[in-house]
């Protein structure tokens, strides 16, 4: 059965990312309580789309799974445009030597140094133009195997074992700069189970949760209130594994979240929004290319900064999202057979 609200959901969840993205080039310093606050609720958002993957790996692909096809096909419609267009920001890397040239490049200035060792790395860890998710994700595509035995579970120790793992990661936090891709898949393999929970449970969630959904709001608030009165970083915090920073508030707002946008999205189940369901359609593709509509706009910087501020946030998020989806529109025009492996629409 289609979902248009999970359509929806996937909508929201770019726009957001997109958002998070863009603090940089609105030139907004998180600086007030007020300030904190806001950007816990707009930063964080993957787990969103960590949290939809799941659902949807239940929903569409677990009743006719077959793993070999399953990761061809996430190869060629993920990895391959991860590969092509990652191809110029590292070219750009080696030349610039940035950015961490410390952790990407060798201390020598041998060939492997220099060349060989940074292009394994940029590749290996995304460490381009926001492209970690994709190594990452990427990897739970591969433990797939490990997500159809939790779905086997009674529902009994599919509680118990999400419980455990989100314990896990409130403490664990995510990896600094998310070079870490075990600690990123220890950390958001509970939000994927959570949505596969979720899909299985829907119809329960939908009934419980019936006119319910600000009051779910109201808990992703308090959260966000609580984490801006007791840290100063805003959205999930990072950090190594073994080193203690107190719990990852960040995280079970996220969760609830969640829970919200899919309770109150499902109210518009039978609306048709052509808006959302084109930025729905090419969320991959925005995801893709966002980075670098943002990196040309933070080339004219110099001549906005006297208006830096948050306010910049709704004029300039807009825009990255709608060139975004005007060059995918362009390739996916320029190459229809070609455009899903080479921008992921």
């Amino acid at each position: 059965m289609h979902l248009r609200s999970f359509e929806y959901f996937r909508a929201v969840s770019i726009v957001l990312i997109v958002i998070g993205h863009s603090y940089g080039i609105s030139g907004w310093w998180i600086d007030s309580f007020g300030e904190r606050v806001l950007a816990n609720l707009i930063s964080g958002g993957t787990s969103l789309f960590v949290f939809i993957s799941g659902f949807l790996f239940h929903h569409v692909f677990y009743p006719k799974f077959v793993y070999r096809k399953f990761l061809e096909k996430k190869f060629r419609n993920v990895y391959i445009p991860y590969l092509i267009l990652s191809a110029l920001p590292i070219v750009l890397a080696l030349i610039l030597k940035e950015p961490f040239p410390e952790f990407y490049f060798g201390p020598g200035d041998s060939f492997y140094d220099k060349i060989i060792r940074p292009i394994f790395l940029y590749y290996w860890y995304g460490g381009v133009m926001v492209y970690w998710y994709i190594p990452f994700i990427m990897a739970m595509f591969v433990i797939s195997p490990v997500f159809i035995f939790f779905i086997k579970m009674t529902t009994r120790y599919k509680i118990y074992v999400l419980i455990f793992m989100s314990i896990i990661s409130i403490f664990m936090h995510r990896p600094i700069n998310n070079w870490s891709i075990l600690q990123s898949v220890i950390y958001f393999s509970p939000v994927y189970m959570f949505g596969i929970l979720c899909s299985i449970e829907r119809d329960y969630i939908y009934e419980k949760f019936k006119g319910k959904d600000f009051h779910l709001l109201g808990c992703v608030l308090f959260l966000a209130i609580v984490q801006a009165l007791f840290f100063d970083a805003s959205g999930n915090l990072q950090k190594n594994p073994f080193d203690f920073n107190w719990i990852d508030i960040a995280y079970i707002q996220k969760q609830i979240l969640c829970v919200y946008f899919m309770v109150f999205l499902h109210k518009y189940e039978h609306i048709d929004s052509p808006l959302l369901k084109t930025l729905a359609a090419s969320s991959f593709a925005i995801y893709f290319l966002h980075g670098w509509i943002i990196y040309l706009i933070s080339t004219v910087q110099s001549y906005y900064k006297p208006f830096y501020g948050v306010h910049l946030l709704p004029i300039l998020s807009p825009l990255v999202i709608w060139a975004s989806y005007a060059v995918a529109k362009r390739v996916k025009k320029a190459f229809p057979e070609k455009s899903r492996m080479i921008i992921g629409w």
